[in-house]
């Protein structure tokens, strides 16, 4: 832990006094990367987590419950929120620690992650939270489905993959006059998503869009910019950071880009 703490600057050790998700956060990943066996059972701020791979849990732990890359201020006891692409819970676990009287509607296409999202869900008695063990695309029909057994999954056209039932996401929206907020973590499938619901985002305030842009696939970036422009959106992007980006274009596996996009609606 102190090597890590060094590593991060004399910045921390305010956010260690003050911050209890940042506190869980340095225990877990000494804690996670001393086990080899999964999937593995721990308690961290209150929940108890059923986790299925180590690094996509302290990755998203630190983004979500740390960062609170999807934080939003609501006046609202209730407010609605469609989570695509929810892997293990640790989002819908957040956002019930922040609006305890959220109504969540969640997606997780993988058939194993989704058991483990389940679990984490019923095992923390967590209320007005749907489970839809589907992904979401732009039609009811069956799709392929390559899974990293990770977190980055996605639809794909390798009739190898997995067969897995899909669900058009503009016939979950249009059910709602008003969405509070909208995550759309659908590894590729989120520009194909989101030109079949543009018509419809009048009624969704904020989205939070992971871009993800693929090896030798054209990049289309701009027309989710320009789709959220259209509709009156106002959006800040932040992107993965690496050095000598000239020369190192891949930032994951199979992948030349990813880029987050937080989107709030200005009428």
């Amino acid at each position: 832990m102190l090597t890590k703490l060094l590593k991060q600057g004399l910045k921390p050790f305010k956010r260690i006094i003050q911050e209890e998700a940042y506190k869980e956060w340095l225990k877990l990943f000494d804690q996670i990367h001393a086990q080899t066996k999964y999937p593995l059972r721990l308690k961290a701020l209150g929940f108890n987590w059923n986790i299925h791979h180590g690094d996509a849990f302290i990755n998203q732990f630190e983004s979500i419950f740390v960062q609170e890359l999807y934080y939003f201020n609501t006046s609202k006891k209730q407010p609605l929120i469609i989570d695509c692409g929810a892997n293990m819970g640790t989002s819908v676990l957040y956002f019930k620690s922040v609006y305890p009287g959220a109504v969540i509607t969640a997606f997780e296409p993988d058939t194993k992650i989704f058991e483990i999202l389940k679990s984490n869900i019923s095992e923390n008695h967590l209320k007005d939270v749907r489970l839809i063990n589907k992904a979401v695309w732009v039609n009811n029909e069956p799709l392929f489905f390559k899974t990293d057994k990770a977190q980055s999954g996605r639809v794909t056209k390798d009739e190898n993959a997995v067969l897995t039932e899909s669900v058009r996401l503009k016939d979950v929206i249009t059910e709602y006059d008003e969405i509070d907020f909208l995550k759309l973590d659908i590894e590729g499938a989120e520009v194909a998503v989101m030109k079949d619901i543009q018509h419809d985002l009048y009624r969704i305030k904020r989205i939070f869009i992971e871009y993800h842009s693929y090896i030798n696939t054209k990049q289309s970036l701009s027309d989710l910019l320009t789709i959220l422009e259209n509709n009156k959106f106002r959006y800040y992007i932040q992107g993965n950071q690496i050095n000598r980006p000239f020369e190192n274009t891949t930032v994951e596996s199979e992948m030349d880009l990813t880029v987050d996009i937080i989107a709030i609606r200005k009428d």
